[in-house]
């Protein structure tokens, strides 16, 4: 009897192992479905959302309601699947709904008849449909809410090569979350700023398409869902309020008394100014930025210590970074600089007004004062010892204050714009920083979306016949004779 005793609780106390082994496995997974981490270890952080779109998902006010009017078999349904999965993660506001118009064609339907789409359109029924608001009540109209949609190709770009061939285009990048965070701006906000780029006075364009066309820029700009404007400021008598930025890019003539005078006004009145500014160029605008703390080199910055193959020490790359909204979220990235002038603060600064350098050179940079020479050397005495600011910001008041606070920032370099510069590591972002820190969005600013972009492994026939022998004879091979000599020693 004693035994079957020990038997049963032997039997008892593994029974209740087993119980307690499965009550902890449930939990475990009960509490990591509600309370995970991620971590994404691409080189590129390619699964993670930007500081941008993080920053655009938190501030979300109303519900947000994404439809994916998508094939399931489509080639960019997993990746918009994927992506979209991070959006929800990151806000509760946002609700994405999944409908395929061949399988559900009574959702189809409604689908198209609320949002108007084309059925005869050929991206009628590959479609990523943004609505934001809250629903209306039934048989009420959708006066509330505010509805946009994007298409097939605004996603991603395609390689036709194939087509030739027979094939089907090949997805070369995929650009869903620039795309999307656009789209999210433009349903989510009220008020689209307006911005004007100067022009006449040989200003870099934002509708040209030359090689100084600044048309990357504007793209950019219009996906932050900014409203951008080209005028000639001597045909104006005044700037309008709602205006909210006045961009000069890059002029080569002087501005005339009747223009100054018009700048003028308007930053005693709270505007915003942002002058892109390149070296040995004489624009007049230095006595008006000189009133308001900040004061352009005639000079070229240099830095030798920073500087990158090949190409003339004046070629510049810039990792210091001061303190400031702008510069907050470019600690990791470096902002390439073809051909800069300094632009520093004016010392002592004017009453009222703070002056902040936000990119600066290294200790041994300088500001060449010899500009016409080829090799640049630094003369005590005459050359402005670094490190050397090249971009600065100034503020008179404040948000706090009554009215809107005047601001200004000048850059020393306008061609880290141009289409064949921008996309160059941190250019876009600093750019995008100053914008929004100029129109008092500075909560917006951060890292921006990635482009996600295939990758072609091309190989030679040898290549790919000694990939086949390394991966079906060599390897095995190795495994054999390891496994065989593992045998022989345990024999011995």
């Amino acid at each position: 009897m004693p035994t079957v005793g020990k038997r049963l609780l032997s039997s008892g106390n593994f029974l209740l192992t087993v119980v307690l082994i499965g009550v902890l496995f449930i939990m475990g997974n009960y509490l990591s479905n509600r309370h995970y981490a991620r971590w994404d270890l691409t080189r590129q952080q390619f699964t993670a959302l930007s500081d941008q779109t993080r920053q655009t998902l938190t501030q979300l006010e109303e519900p947000l309601s994404i439809i994916v009017f998508y094939q399931s078999n489509n080639r960019l349904y997993p990746l918009i699947k994927d992506l979209l999965a991070e959006y929800e993660r990151v806000s509760p506001k946002v609700q994405v709904e999944y409908v395929d118009p061949e399988q559900d064609i009574a959702r189809a339907q409604q689908l198209v008849t609320e949002f108007q789409i084309d059925p005869n359109s050929p991206d009628a029924f590959h479609l990523v449909i943004f609505k934001s608001g809250l629903p209306a009540a039934p048989g009420a109209a959708q006066a509330g809410s505010r509805h946009k949609y994007i298409s097939d190709t605004d996603l991603a770009d395609y390689d036709y090569a194939a087509m030739t061939m027979g094939g089907e285009p090949r997805v070369k990048a995929f650009k869903g979350e620039a795309a999307f965070t656009s789209t999210i701006l433009s349903v989510t906000q009220a008020e689209q700023p307006l911005l004007w780029f100067t022009s006449g006075h040989g200003e870099k364009s934002v509708t040209a398409t030359d090689e100084r066309a600044l048309s990357e820029l504007k793209r950019s700009l219009e996906q932050q869902n900014i409203r951008i404007e080209e005028v000639t400021l001597l045909e104006r008598t005044e700037i309008p309020p709602d205006v909210k930025l006045i961009v000069i890019a890059g002029p080569t003539r002087r501005f005339t008394e009747q223009e100054l005078a018009l700048l003028q006004t308007a930053l005693e009145q709270g505007g915003r100014l942002l002058a892109l500014i390149d070296p040995l160029a004489d624009t007049g605008l230095d006595g008006l930025l000189e009133e308001w703390g900040i004061a352009l080199g005639m000079d070229i910055v240099v830095d030798p210590a920073r500087a990158l193959p090949f190409v003339s020490a004046a070629n510049l790359f810039v990792t210091d970074y001061t303190q400031h909204p702008i510069t907050e979220k470019m600690k990791t990235l470096m902002t390439l600089f073809p051909l800069a002038r300094s632009v520093r603060p004016v010392q002592p600064a004017p009453e009222g007004i703070t002056v902040t350098s936000l990119a600066l050179t290294s200790d041994t940079g300088w500001g060449e004062s010899k500009t016409s020479v080829g090799v640049f050397e630094f003369n005590a005495g005459e050359d402005l010892k670094g490190p050397v600011s090249i971009a600065a910001a100034a503020e008179r008041g404040s948000a706090a204050d009554d009215g809107a606070p005047t601001r200004l920032d000048v850059i020393g370099d306008s061609e880290f714009l141009i289409d064949a510069q921008l996309s160059n590591v941190g250019n876009r972002d600093f750019l995008l920083g100053a914008v929004l820190w100029l129109i008092e969005q500075e909560h917006r600013i951060g890292i921006g979306p990635k482009t996600i972009e295939t990758l072609k492994l091309s190989l030679t026939g040898k290549q790919l016949s000694n990939v086949l022998w390394l991966s079906l004879l060599a390897m095995p091979f190795l495994c054999g004779l390891l496994g065989i000599g593992m045998w022989w020693r345990r024999r011995k």
